[in-house]
């Protein structure tokens, strides 16, 4: 004989059936779903939120009788047939308790709210929901991906103070720069995403690991996931936003830190044949490090009297000059003079020599920085002044793979060589002087004859940070000296 509410014997539950936490009378799709169900009617919280057609079985006698209900009060085989076969959104925004009455867009919006009104009254309370079941599996945040730091990413963050050595640009201030990393960790989390990433590609280059391949890819998936919640949170914010500015800054100079040191460690792989691809890859890496120069220039005013000014006012000492166009002036260096000279005698085009001699500019002024700046912090400034500040119309004329151009980058070179002791550069100097010199052949060779033999050992400038027999031979030939 068919049971009351449609159903038969046979689908009566067993007498030993073990306990589970899944809802014995919930909906159709939290049954589907494997998820628990308020049992909330006409739609559950789960179906409301995620704003599916919510749908009830045929309820059972043993539910009925916990409910305090008696049979009678089950629904009729027709109104159970509809419910059944209807699962249009508009079907079951109908209350069953009278269907004169439609359910209106606020109760879908807001259903813990109306929870408390829909459940019937009972004798006995209605079990509290649990904290997973208070946050379906449809609820996503919708300003950013929930925060995910394994084991592995603490470890990082350990190794980042253990350090001794200069872990960002400026020594003496990791901890600094650490600690607001982890201040905007909550409303800005691609800082901590790329200071973590930066971590693991030094413990993958300073450690010595045996392999360093799972290293390097954690350094990858965590640039990655920074730059794709830094590119969502930024497109809500104005540029010259001040309550930002901070880990906007520090994220673009950490990222540009960690694709040049990305840069240098491929060029090192790379073949003679594959020169084009050496010189595309700095090109794309200057093109990268211009972009911290469009974050700051809208607010470096706000920035250079915030808690950054010890950072920042360090290049100021040397001179560096963050608005476009700027040029600086040469202290008495003469590492570049030969390249002015090459410029003069060539036969390029006035607009090929102009971004040339402009980039010899910036290249030169570099060098000075490098020399006034105080020994812990003068690599990676020097290095990166360059690299900020050259404009685009010498890199377009560099991917050509002009030689003239090509040449300039290998005095970048002796640069990055000079600053071979922080860990991001290390011989990468001296591979990139060699790589265009064996590119370029023997007629080059005599604009090439300083930065070979300066890679190649031939004087150490690590004390004076000057290589004493160029600067005498460049005084002898022009004339001058350095005050």
């Amino acid at each position: 004989m068919p049971q009351p509410g449609g159903t038969s014997p046979q689908q009566q539950p067993k007498a030993h059936r073990r306990s589970h936490r899944k809802s014995r009378n919930g909906c159709v799709e939290c049954k589907r779903r494997h998820i628990r169900c308020d049992e909330r009617r006409p739609a559950c919280a789960n179906c409301a939120i995620a704003e599916r057609a919510c749908v009830f079985p045929p309820v059972k006698d043993r539910s009925l009788r916990r409910e305090g209900l008696s049979p009678s009060h089950s629904p009729s085989g027709a109104e159970t047939h509809a419910r059944t076969d209807d699962r249009s959104p508009s079907a079951t925004a109908w209350n069953s308790s009278d269907a004169r009455t439609p359910r209106t867009p606020s109760d879908t919006a807001l259903p813990q709210l109306s929870r408390t009104q829909s459940h019937p009254t009972t004798s006995e309370p209605s079990p509290l929901p649990s904290f997973g079941e208070s946050f379906p599996q449809s609820y996503e945040p919708s300003w950013s991906d929930p925060p995910l730091f394994t084991a592995d990413h603490l470890s990082l963050l350990y190794h980042i103070t253990l350090t001794r050595d200069s872990f960002f640009m400026t020594p003496g201030q990791d901890t600094d720069i650490l600690e607001m990393a982890l201040r905007f960790a909550s409303s800005h989390p691609y800082f901590i995403d790329e200071v973590l990433a930066l971590a693991a590609l030094h413990k993958a280059t300073t450690t010595s690991p045996s392999d360093p391949a799972p290293l390097l890819h954690v350094a990858t998936e965590l640039q990655t996931r920074a730059i794709a919640r830094f590119t969502r949170i930024s497109s809500t914010l104005p540029p010259d936003d001040m309550a930002s500015s901070i880990p906007r800054f520090l994220f673009a100079a950490t990222l540009s830190l960690h694709d040049l040191a990305d840069t240098l460690s491929s060029v090192r792989a790379l073949h003679h044949s594959q020169f084009h691809v050496f010189v595309n890859r700095f090109v794309d890496c200057f093109r990268i490090h211009h972009g911290v120069r469009a974050i700051i220039r809208p607010t470096w005013q706000h920035l250079v009297a915030s808690e950054l000014e010890p950072l920042l006012t360090l290049t100021h000492k040397a001179r560096m000059d963050v608005e476009p166009g700027a040029r600086g002036e040469s202290k008495g260096g003469h590492e570049c003079r030969p390249l002015h000279d090459l410029l003069d005698s060539s036969d390029l085009g006035p607009a090929t020599v102009t971004a040339c001699r402009e980039a010899v500019d910036r290249l030169q002024w570099a060098f000075d920085m490098y020399r006034d700046l105080p020994t812990p912090v003068a690599g990676p400034h020097a290095a990166s002044a360059f690299s900020v500040t050259v404009s685009t119309d010498y890199l377009d004329v560099l991917r050509r793979l002009q030689p003239e151009a090509v040449v300039v980058l290998a005095y970048y070179g002796v640069l990055l060589h000079r600053c071979r002791h922080f860990w991001i550069f290390g011989d990468a100097g001296a591979f990139v002087v060699r790589a265009i010199a064996q590119h370029l052949g023997a007629y080059w060779q005599g604009v090439m004859a300083w930065p070979l033999s300066t890679v190649e050992g031939a004087a150490d400038e690590e004390a004076g940070r000057t290589d004493g027999r160029m600067n005498g031979i460049l005084d002898s030939r022009y004339g001058t000296a350095k005050t």
